[in-house]
């Protein structure tokens, strides 16, 4: 079984009630996109009937009173009501260390309400790459592909020699792999042992086009509002 764990949290500073501020066509935001997008990935899953991924739980975990409102209309999934000491600043080394007592599955997929973009296909597709890969006590987490030329204050060009080669193709620069955070999936084991919801050599999985989209910022907020706004 594979445990599907959301957390949702009730501050943020940077969009102020990011989580269920809402959106056009999406009274509850973030947190309906979500919860609409796991619901058509079960449906997936009950069409397609995988072999290595059929069984799932879902947990959202949160200590937000409307977002605790919402899971209760779902009975598919399962409120985890995150307590204080899991809800502050610079938590999340406490809450992945919480997994274990959380999560039945053998294996964890931890996704964010901040990931609109990354539908229950990509949900599909990240998971089927993964178990294919047939690494199961490795992890994986999606990624937004960088192939471009970075450059680091005070160190210079990091993305290449640039002695040997100033201005190199940019097909042959090596290749950057940036987590996006909109999945992240590991054995249980992971989260026991190395007390970490990745491994020390986890497998990135490219994302496509802008599934991996994070909602962080209030340009970001209201980049989306205005594509949700567009399709109406």
């Amino acid at each position: 079984m594979i445990s599907i764990f959301i957390p949702v949290g009730k501050v943020s500073k940077r969009v102020k009630n990011k989580n269920t501020r809402a959106l056009p066509k999406y009274k509850n935001g973030l947190t309906e996109i979500k919860i609409k997008q796991l619901n058509r990935f079960r449906n997936l899953i009950k069409k397609k009937k995988p072999k290595f991924f059929n069984k799932f739980e879902f947990i959202i975990s949160t200590n937000c009173e409307k977002v605790k409102k919402i899971t209760k209309k779902f009975s598919w999934i399962r409120l985890h009501e995150r307590n204080r000491r899991l809800s502050v600043d610079d938590s999340l080394t406490e809450l992945i260390e919480e997994i274990p007592k959380i999560c039945f599955g053998k294996f964890i997929l931890w996704t964010h309400v901040t990931s609109p973009f990354f539908s229950e296909n990509d949900y599909y597709d990240f998971l089927n790459k993964f178990f294919n890969k047939k690494q199961a006590n490795r992890s994986a987490f999606s990624a937004d592909l960088i192939q471009k030329f970075i450059y680091k204050d005070k160190h210079g060009w990091i993305s290449h020699n640039f002695k040997k080669n100033k201005w190199p193709r940019t097909q042959d620069l090596p290749k950057f792999f940036c987590a996006n955070s909109a999945a992240f999936i590991a054995p249980i084991s992971v989260y026991k042992k190395q007390r970490d919801r990745l491994c020390k050599t986890p497998i990135p999985i490219v994302s496509k086009d802008q599934s991996g989209f994070d909602i962080d910022t209030i340009s970001d907020f209201n980049y989306l509002k205005k594509k949700l706004k567009n399709e109406t």
